[in-house]
């Protein structure tokens, strides 16, 4: 049965609340906990089954923009509205997901579109100028927050380090999820060296819609919120 994006907002609140006494339990206050959430999904070839609904329930694609919509509803992002990237050899100009339009949102999109290849570096470069020309990375705003959803291995991989190098000094967080493959160099992204704060975070799954809100919520702000936020305000990079 689909789970109402009311419940799946209430157990985002749940989430953020959780990580707040941990990280208080181990010393750290973590303060207000504010963001600017971005969604990039991959729609290559590789990724049709996965925008594929079965009967009637939503498909994991469907299911991860409401994952991510009831995330920024939970009070983490002001305006409630998530800017969505597609993305496959190229990206596509972005969309926004808000309350009022979630509802078919992947399959109305996935319809009028042809899946391609898959590079990373495109939709990658796309955000960061997306924010910067935007003001979400301008002193005094919340963090960029990026769910980076990717089923497989791109092009452009030394293009796409030397990227998230040159981003590392951002207010932006990049959080890959690996669907269903041994994610070798997105494990690369998230351990490389020659960066100012390291600003990805890596969880990969077989299958998303097998994890609870709890455990998918949690993988997912973990890293951003229990390490990158400290670290981007004691480094003067986040000043909220």
């Amino acid at each position: 049965m689909a789970i109402s994006l009311e419940k799946r907002t209430e157990n985002a609140t749940g989430a953020l609340i959780s990580l707040l006494k941990k990280e208080e339990a181990r010393g750290n206050d973590l303060g207000e906990l504010t963001a600017q959430v971005i969604l990039a999904l991959d729609f290559s070839g590789s990724m049709e089954h996965r925008y594929r609904s079965r009967h009637g329930e939503p498909s994991e694609v469907q299911e991860l923009v409401e994952r991510a919509l009831a995330l920024s509803l939970s009070g983490l992002d002001d305006d409630g509205d998530i800017q969505t990237f597609f993305f496959h050899g190229n990206v596509f100009n972005p969309e926004v997901v808000s309350e009022q339009n979630y509802r078919g949102f992947v399959d109305n999109w996935a319809s009028r579109n042809r899946m391609g290849g898959t590079d990373y570096l495109p939709c990658i470069q796309s955000i960061r100028q997306f924010a910067h020309r935007n003001g979400m990375t301008a002193k005094g705003k919340p963090p960029v927050f990026v769910i980076f959803v990717t089923d497989g291995e791109t092009r452009n991989e030394r293009k796409i380090q030397q990227e998230l190098i040159g981003a590392s000094g951002e207010p932006i967080f990049w959080q890959f999820m690996g669907l269903g493959y041994s994610p070798k160099f997105l494990e690369q992204l998230d351990t490389m060296g020659g960066r100012k704060l390291d600003n990805v975070g890596l969880f990969d799954v077989n299958n998303s819609q097998a994890l609870s809100d709890d455990e998918f919520y949690g993988k997912t702000i973990e890293e951003f919120f229990g390490k990158w936020l400290p670290a981007a305000r004691k480094a003067g990079v986040v000043t909220v």
